[in-house]
């Protein structure tokens, strides 16, 4: 009964395609054995081949030496290339100071994803089944959780460059121990999923029998629930991917740009998802669930009356307002550049590749024709016998503005043409003998203005790359 039903998943659900070379993650408990021995026994018929990856997390001492050399031996038996890696996770959790789960966790999925690289292979099977789904829906009840929490896990899911495939999700531990017995594969236990001390294993062990005496068929109930779930899910994405394409702009890898107005005409729900969606593509290693309270967050935000409101949230990220848009992204992302001043070539091009852009000096004998967007300059050449130099902001900077009596602060000029506070490190400063004479794109200064007494003419035009390129 085991293999057909394990047969009838991997058909239904289009787990593992004819051929198909399948990485499968094996701890050595029953779950993970019973589905490699089940793979390898309809490997003829599916015609794929399997490698197995086993992760010794260092948790149990020997005994988690003993169960890196039972799946070893297991696969050897069989002529299964095996591969072992060990990792330290009590180690990583003193330096993270995380959830010792979830740090193993992370680390597990990421010795996965090293090793099927390795293999050049994009497919990974798990033995999450029934029972899983059960404890899982109830652990997010417990917490807290939204429509999409109780859709539980998936048959497939994509992370990263893989695809992960869970064959046994439709399978009760109780078959599945069944079939080991059976098939007298002898399979490791962790000692670990004893301790009560884990919530899951308080779940397993103390509610899921206590549910069991209101209803008999508790499990069968919530299986059915995430099975609903999952197929409004599908529905939700369509209107996911349509309301981003309407109204958030991904620039770059780390950022995604919301338009504010149109944004918050969407329903409630929709907002929460779509924001949902952006965090949870912008925690890169995927395995850290966004909780509802950082969605909140950003939406505080996005509702904010302040056009310059900033949050940080958790996982590195940062969510802050510039005017009319909402910008989320990680902070390492955002690159603050430093005060060191680069000489213009007079006459001739500056690549300044830290401003994202170029500037080109001309010496010319006429006045030259001018855009009104601040995107040139022209100053007079015969009272600059200096050098030009380009910087980014300091505190304090000044300017003598064309039309204006004294100087006027920087920051000032930035704010009013509307330069978003988390882009003005970035924004372009010329000098000449320490006076801020032009802003690119913003402002140019009174000093060295062309006059009819003139004779040649010092004209700078800024070209950010992507445009007139």
């Amino acid at each position: 009964m085991f293999l057909d039903r394990l047969q009838t998943a991997i058909r239904e659900y289009s787990l593992i395609d004819e051929g198909e070379r399948v990485l499968v993650g094996v701890s050595g408990g029953p779950d993970s054995i019973a589905l490699l021995h089940g793979l390898h026994q309809l490997r003829e018929i599916g015609q794929w081949s399997l490698f197995v990856i086993h992760v010794n997390h260092s948790l149990r001492g020997e005994e988690s030496d003993q169960d890196a050399r039972y799946v070893t031996q297991f696969c050897q038996q069989r002529q299964i290339p095996c591969h072992t890696v060990r990792i330290d996770v009590s180690m990583e959790v003193k330096q993270k100071k995380g959830n010792l789960q979830a740090v193993a966790r992370e680390l597990r999925y990421e010795q996965f994803r090293k090793v099927a690289k390795q293999l050049n292979i994009t497919k990974l099977a798990l033995a999450h089944h029934a029972d899983d789904q059960v404890e899982t829906l109830l652990m997010r009840l417990l917490r807290g959780t939204g429509i999409q929490g109780l859709s539980g896990i998936h048959w497939t899911y994509t992370w990263q460059e893989l695809t992960i495939v869970r064959p046994l999700l439709a399978i009760q531990r109780q078959l599945i121990e069944a079939y080991c017995d059976e098939q007298k594969l002898f399979p490791r236990f962790d000692s670990s999923n004893e301790s009560l001390h884990y919530t899951r294993n308080r779940i397993r062990k103390e509610l899921v029998p206590l549910l069991l005496t209101y209803n008999p068929r508790v499990k069968e109930a919530f299986i059915q629930l995430s099975q609903l779930a999952q197929t409004e899910e599908e529905m939700w994405q369509s209107l996911v991917a349509e309301a981003m394409k309407k109204h958030v702009k991904q620039q770059g890898a780390y950022t995604y740009r919301i338009h504010v107005e149109s944004f918050l005409h969407l329903p409630v729900a929709l907002q929460r998802r779509v924001v949902k969606l952006i965090l949870n593509c912008l925690v890169k290693n995927g395995t850290s669930e966004v909780s509802l309270e950082m969605v909140e967050q950003v939406r505080k935000v996005l509702h904010h009356h302040l056009p310059s409101v900033k949050i940080s949230l958790p996982h590195g990220l940062v969510a802050y307002r510039e005017y009319e848009s909402c910008l989320i992204s990680m902070q390492s992302a955002k690159h603050h550049q430093d005060h060191t001043m680069k000489k213009i070539l007079i006459p001739g091009v500056t690549k300044l590749p830290e401003f994202d852009g170029e500037l080109e000096v001309k010496l010319l004998a006429t006045l030259p024709y001018r855009t009104e967007d601040n995107t040139q300059a022209v100053f007079d050449a015969d009272q600059m016998c200096g050098s030009l130099f380009v910087r980014s902001r300091r505190p304090g900077d000044r300017m003598y503005c064309q039309g204006m009596k004294g100087r006027k602060r920087l920051k000032d000029l930035l704010m009013e043409a509307k330069i978003p506070a988390a882009n003005r490190d970035q924004q372009p400063i010329v000098t000449f003998e320490d006076e801020v004479i032009w802003v690119p794109g913003v402002r140019c200064s009174k000093i060295a203005a062309p006059s009819s007494k003139t004779r040649r003419y010092l004209y700078l035009t800024w070209r950010k790359y992507g445009k007139g390129r």
